[in-house]
């Protein structure tokens, strides 16, 4: 079902794409172009600007209003809202860029610095923009004081109802978040109230009468994944950021939560994959960026690998005098290695995901509970794959030799069953307890990716194998 309506989604989202462009080339210089245009959404014609030339969108955007044009660089990434801004002369640049939300312009601003591009364009900017990206450029990418906006409407604590509902609708125009109202008094952040409270409250009343005066706050310093997880357990609409004085100085609405906890997700995918700490830009990453990304941690699996290796060698000295069992040995290797990745990333999701939810900071009880949990699993599993590589072994020898087993197979089978439950128990617990160690060192757990714990997880698989083979198979083969 959710695969249903997601590509009814798309569909719609493109027929209105296809729309745009269909107006854009036929109509655009209709008198009501603007009016007709506009009746789309930004996201929608920042797609369509995608598909049309450079001298479309430069005669576009000249014939909306420069709020309008700002709206659609809004929702395009920033390597695209570089490029298309380059397009238009600096003054109309400046002039996109300073109706921009101001998160949206320190970011797009940010980005310019961080590519050396060129950031002439921040000096162009009226003064007051000037001062609303200082106040925002201090504060670190990870920090939510670097996504909060400002755009939002305060009340004195002692005003009436009936003063209130004039303030509110005389800049409910401009301002861009009014579903909450956050009131002050002597600069100082007392509480807050829904616009709803404020329509229907008597006129006589004063906003000191209905107040809400509970509510959840964050400083601007504050990491935005924990603040962003502290909305969604909220369920929070807004959350005010305040600074040391108890002053509000900007306010995370709801969308800009979901862009953070999407980040947030993309990142961990990228770690999980071991595709580092970056975000997965399919569509603007480039060959350099991706190499970049994916080569240290390839190395450091290049280097695991190589002790796989080392094993595998070593061992096959052992079994030199024995190539009936070293040919036996193999054929079930892959499949020892592979449950062993298998439950060991199982494993190192489930916990990655436990520490994401509980912000790293879980109780020593709860750990141990989690990890008694854990090993249950892996002891159960590894059981019951053990005994079901048992009855392989045993049921496809007994089908080759005529139901003629010799007693070697039943020690044989015995052992790789165990040897994949040793392996699956391990790999288990190291999925588990790698991301505990990494939180202990300050690392995000998510560095011990898939791969990484895929790679230890062979490791161990093999010198296990090995080693009960040696120990018990040997004497019987050679």
């Amino acid at each position: 079902m959710d695969n249903e309506n997601q590509n009814v989604d798309n569909e719609l989202q493109r027929s209105f794409v296809d729309e745009i462009v269909a107006l854009i080339n036929d109509h655009l210089s209709d008198p009501d172009f603007a009016s007709e245009i506009n009746e789309y959404h930004p996201f929608d014609i920042s797609r369509a600007f995608k598909e049309i030339d450079k001298n479309k969108r430069i005669e576009v955007c000249n014939r909306l209003p420069i709020s309008s044009v700002a709206a659609i660089f809004e929702h395009f990434d920033n390597d695209d809202a570089i490029e298309y801004i380059k397009e238009f002369s600096p003054a109309f640049a400046v002039a996109i860029i300073d109706h921009m939300e101001t998160d949206d312009a320190v970011d797009l601003m940010q980005y310019l610095v961080a590519e050396d591009e060129d950031t002439d364009l921040v000096n162009l900017l009226s003064p007051k923009k000037r001062n609303e990206l200082k106040k925002f450029w201090n504060y670190s990418k990870d920090e939510i004081g670097s996504v909060m906006s400002n755009s939002f409407i305060e009340i004195p604590l002692s005003m009436s109802v009936k003063d209130a509902m004039k303030k509110v609708t005389g800049i409910a125009g401009e301002t861009d978040y009014i579903s909450i109202l956050y009131i002050v008094d002597k600069q100082k952040l007392v509480g807050y109230l829904k616009l709803k409270q404020l329509i229907i409250a008597r006129a006589s009343e004063t906003i000191s009468d209905i107040i809400e005066t509970r509510f959840v706050s964050a400083k601007p310093t504050e990491d935005k994944e924990v603040v962003a997880r502290l909305m969604q357990d909220y369920g929070l609409s807004s959350m005010p950021i305040i600074d040391d004085e108890g002053g509000i100085v900007g306010i995370i609405t709801h969308d800009v939560m979901m862009d953070i906890i999407a980040d947030e997700q993309s990142e961990d995918y990228a770690r999980f994959a071991g595709l580092g700490s970056g975000d997965i830009e399919a569509q603007s990453e480039t060959v350099f960026k991706s190499i970049k990304s994916r080569l240290p941690w390839l190395t450091i699996l290049l280097f695991l690998s190589l002790i796989t290796s080392i094993i595998l060698t070593v061992f096959e000295g052992a079994l030199s005098n024995a190539a009936v069992l070293a040919a036996q040995i193999a054929v079930y290797m892959p499949l020892i290695l592979g449950m062993s990745g298998n439950a060991g990333t199982q494993s190192l999701a489930v916990m990655i995901r436990y520490l994401i939810v509980n912000d790293n900071d879980i109780a020593k009880a709860a750990i141990r509970k989690h990890l008694r949990r854990e090993i249950g699993t892996g002891i159960i599993q590894g059981l019951l794959i053990g005994l079901l590589t048992f009855s392989v072994i045993i049921i496809s020898n007994l089908i080759k030799t005529g139901f003629q087993i010799d007693s070697k197979i039943w020690i044989y089978a015995a052992v790789t069953g165990g040897s994949i439950f040793s392996a699956i128990l391990v790999a288990t617990i190291l999925g588990a307890t790698i991301p505990l160690l990494m939180v202990k060192l300050k690392f995000d757990p998510a560095v011990a990716s898939g791969p990484f714990i895929s790679t230890v997880s062979d490791i161990i698989a093999l010198l296990v194998y090995y080693s009960i083979s040696l120990a018990v198979l040997l004497p019987l083969f050679s």
